[in-house]
């Protein structure tokens, strides 16, 4: 079960160069999300989730990923952005990107997330959901965004914890 949910609920993949044309002031975030099911330790591909994006603390764009669980948007370079991704149907998780130093050039860049979520559980909550899941910056190094593997991997720890502590005082649900 920990392997299924450290790998699944957020696969990280990350480039310089945007697939598809899109111009150097933006970048493409794009992934695929997936319905974990904690008590039989399985996942799918989870159809039209929910996703909000706000650019700068404030509501950018709602719309729902596809069937197959994929989902593509394409957002301005120069801004800091809090992705949610779940809406009603799932407990939500967060992503941070700050690409407000990322620099303009003549081909865009892309940003790979691979989402992992769970149903709500019964008289269960999550309050270290309530901060983000996963912090993605520019790296000038690099020249590309880079997601903050500590941080993901302290709460990954955290969330495996907390689920497996729900598990038992569920009994097998």
């Amino acid at each position: 079960m920990k392997k299924l949910l450290l790998g699944m609920l957020v696969l990280l993949s990350f480039g310089a160069q945007a697939k598809k044309e899109i111009e150097g002031d933006m970048f493409i975030l794009q992934g695929k999300i997936y319905e974990i099911d904690v008590f039989k330790e399985g996942a799918a591909e989870a159809a039209n989730v929910n996703i909000v994006v706000y650019q700068d603390q404030e509501i950018y764009v709602s719309f729902y990923g596809k069937e197959n669980g994929s989902y593509e948007f394409i957002l301005p370079v120069g801004h800091e952005y809090e992705v949610w991704f779940g809406g009603k149907s799932y407990v939500n998780k967060k992503v941070y990107v700050d690409a407000r130093k990322m620099p303009k050039r003549k081909v865009g860049y892309e940003c790979n997330i691979d989402m992992g979520l769970f149903k709500p559980i019964e008289n269960a909550e999550f309050p270290l959901l309530v901060d983000h899941y996963v912090k993605v910056r520019w790296d000038s190094e690099y020249k590309e965004l880079t997601p903050d593997i500590e941080y993901t991997e302290l709460k990954a720890r955290e969330l495996e914890k907390a689920l497996k502590k729900i598990k038992k005082t569920h009994g097998g649900y």
